[in-house]
Formats: structure tokens, sequence, C-alpha cells
């Protein structure tokens, strides 16, 4: 019984070395305002906005922007892509296919794969960039 007690203190005193910061969830960082709240810049340039939301390791977040007509040409990133579509509606071409974008939908594009996008209304994409070259 006085072992298994040892055992117990002994235990406890190792975790009570654990600092607490270890265990608190990374700060979120403030939300980029939507598409829709933003006032239209006075020379009609800006038709897509692209703003950086956080680093985290090989992985990059970034919110992206059209307002209703703009297209992006054919394009590939060297990275995995994830895209979410958080509102509006489109559509995102894949080599000679086409596929209808809506809200709350979730994309998967492989490394260098080309693709095209089309914003139909104002449309509020999140992309998630995975570099495997560089990952664990």
């Amino acid at each position: 019984m006085k072992t298994r007690l040892s055992l117990l203190l002994a235990v406890l005193a190792a975790t009570a070395l654990v600092p607490a910061t270890a265990h608190e969830p990374p700060a979120i960082p403030s939300p980029s305002p939507r598409l829709a709240d933003l006032a239209p810049p006075a020379d009609g340039a800006s038709e897509r906005k692209v703003t950086p939301i956080g680093q985290y390791g090989a992985t990059r977040v970034m919110q992206l922007q059209l307002k209703a007509g703009t297209a992006m040409p054919a394009h590939s990133a060297p990275e995995r892509v994830l895209v979410v579509v958080l509102a509006g509606r489109g559509s995102f071409g894949f080599g000679t296919g086409q596929v209808a974008l809506h809200e709350r939908q979730v994309l998967h594009m492989a490394p260098g794969e080309a693709h095209s996008v089309k914003a139909e209304t104002d449309l509020d994409l999140l992309l998630v960039r995975i570099d495997e070259a560089t990952s664990d």
C-alpha cells in the first residue's frame, strides 16, 4: 500500500512541473471584414482582396474575397489547398470541368492542380495552403 501511495505522489509531483500555458489554446486572430461590409473603393479597382489570417507551421490560412462578376484565370499553387466557401455563389474550374460553388462547401486541390474561380455573387473564400514539402 505504501508503494502505491509513493508512486501516486511521484506521478502527481511530475505532472505539477508542466507549465499551465502548455495547455492553453492558441490565440485566435480577429476575423477580417466580409466583402459585403467593405466600402467600394472610389476608383472601383479592387475587385478582389486577399487577407492573410495566419501561419501555423507549414500551413498558411488566408481569406479571398471576390466581388460579383470577378474572375480569376486558371492558375496553380505548389501546395495542397483546401477551399472553404464562407459566403456567396460562383464556379470553380478544374481542367475542363466546372463545379458550382455555394456556402459551406469544401474543395480540395492537389499540389500543382490548375484551377480558376468566377464569382456570380460576392464570394468569400477561406484558403488553407498546406506545404507538404516542409511538413513533418
